[in-house]
């Protein structure tokens, strides 16, 4: 029967959000690891359950103590070898979120003599971890951040960004809401355009109606809102329709149609795609064709995409990605949606 070692390593997280990465020596046998960067961590003894050898081997590698820390859940799964034979002395590593309590020292053992904070926004400077980068990656999924890779965009004042609000959480259209209102507040001008949202039954829309000429001349800017989608809120039981119909496509594409006479006019300062992600997620628009009508919006225009499953496609061409993580939720106690809060 094949034999595996198991080795349990810790993605170590500060209080600042930082990540512990320590430098080997090579020693023992950790041969022809001299130099590399590695989480800290290691094999499991025999006996031990997998936290008591992770708590085990960070008081002997770096001098935390149970009570310095708090195990989370593991996030990946990798594997390597002990001395480069990955067929006859494979090793599993089973990586665990770990969060520091505090701010003990951390006391390296001869087995490393650097140690490295590094941000898991970036990428790691001048850092090679062992045993790849998929650690990071899972960490940075697992917590909803998106690697910071915009050189492009180093030192950019004013608009032309683009950020995206997804997640299962509530407040997508509330924070991009927000936005406008600031966009108001500087005098500036704003559109949305509410996919999937149809009906009458949204109170923010009368709200931006109510912006007069006089608002306007007094210094406040102004919002242009078109909505495209079925009402899907029956009148009668109140039930949610979650079908998706031809309607709900053709819906989905007059609504991108007016989303790039908006960008060709290019008189705004802000244009806000409200549900965008979803609506491209539930397949009433394709990925490909709002991709298109994203390469029309002018440089100095500002971008909101909301809605959650946001296509892997958006992330990427997002400049700031915000996930609203649903913890706890009242509807789920039979609390209905409440006019004012929810719509």
């Amino acid at each position: 029967m094949e034999k595996k070692f198991v080795a349990n390593k810790a993605v170590l997280v500060n209080q600042q959000g930082k990540i512990l990465l320590v430098r080997d020596t090579g020693k023992l046998d950790h041969e022809g690891a001299d130099g590399k960067w590695d989480f800290p961590g290691g094999r499991m003894d025999v006996g031990e359950t997998p936290q008591e050898g992770l708590v085990r081997e960070l008081q002997e590698e770096i001098g935390v103590t149970v009570q310095d820390i708090q195990i989370g859940v593991p996030i990946h799964v990798g594997l390597w070898s002990c001395g480069g034979d990955v067929h006859n002395n494979p090793i599993v590593g089973i990586f665990y979120i770990v969060h520091l309590i505090g701010n003990p020292e951390i006391r390296l053992s001869d087995e490393h003599n650097e140690l490295r904070w590094i941000d898991p926004r970036l990428a790691p400077p001048n850092c090679d971890p062992l045993p790849g980068n998929g650690v990071l990656e899972a960490y940075r999924l697992h917590e909803g951040i998106i690697a910071a890779t915009g050189k492009e965009i180093k030192g950019h004042e004013g608009l032309g960004l683009i950020q995206l609000f997804t997640g299962n959480g509530k407040g997508k259209t509330t924070a991009a809401i927000g936005e406008i209102v600031r966009m108001v507040g500087a005098g500036k001008k704003a559109a949305i355009i509410f996919f999937d949202k149809g009906g009458t039954h949204y109170m923010e829309r009368k709200v931006f109606d109510a912006l007069t000429v006089e608002d306007h001349e007094r210094g406040l800017g102004r919002v242009e809102w078109f909505a495209y989608g079925r009402d899907r809120i029956d009148p009668v039981s109140g039930c949610f329709d979650f079908s998706v119909t031809e309607q709900d496509r053709e819906l989905g594409t007059q609504g991108l149609a007016k989303a790039l006479e908006l960008f060709q006019s290019d008189q705004y300062d802000l244009v806000v795609l409200d549900e965008m992600n979803s609506t491209t997620d539930l397949g009433m628009v394709s990925v490909d064709a709002v991709l298109c009508v994203l390469d029309a919006k002018p440089d100095r225009m500002e971008l909101i995409l909301t809605g959650r499953n946001a296509p892997q496609a958006f992330l990427d061409r997002a400049h700031l990605v915000t996930e609203m993580r649903l913890r706890k939720h009242y509807f789920y106690s039979g609390v209905k949606a409440r006019e004012g809060i929810d719509y």
